[in-house]
């Protein structure tokens, strides 16, 4: 048989019954303490100040990337509008 160190495949497991149930022993604990144990060890490890740039950074590269179009859509008009006014003046000089 397999050594233990040995990475169970797939399709092995599906068909020996003795490869699957030792394919379902290396499975982690699927209760809810086991997630509980889990999620407190990673707040453990991680405080807000560490995660807040993260998402502050992440916030401000969604709402440059949302609203860019707009400012620069902003920009081209009032541009427009002033080279429009700067030639209408020159044709109501005449």
């Amino acid at each position: 048989m397999a050594d233990a160190a040995e990475p169970i495949s797939p399709e092995l497991a599906l068909v020996c019954p003795e490869l699957r149930s030792r394919a379902l022993a290396a499975l982690p604990d699927p209760t809810w303490e086991a997630l509980l144990a889990q999620t407190r060890t990673r707040a453990a490890t991680t405080t807000v100040e560490e995660a807040r740039p993260g998402v502050l950074g992440a916030l401000a590269t969604y709402l440059v990337g949302l609203l860019w179009p707009i400012v620069i859509g902003t920009v081209a008009a009032i541009a427009v509008t002033a080279v429009l006014t700067v030639v209408a003046d020159a044709y109501a000089l005449r």
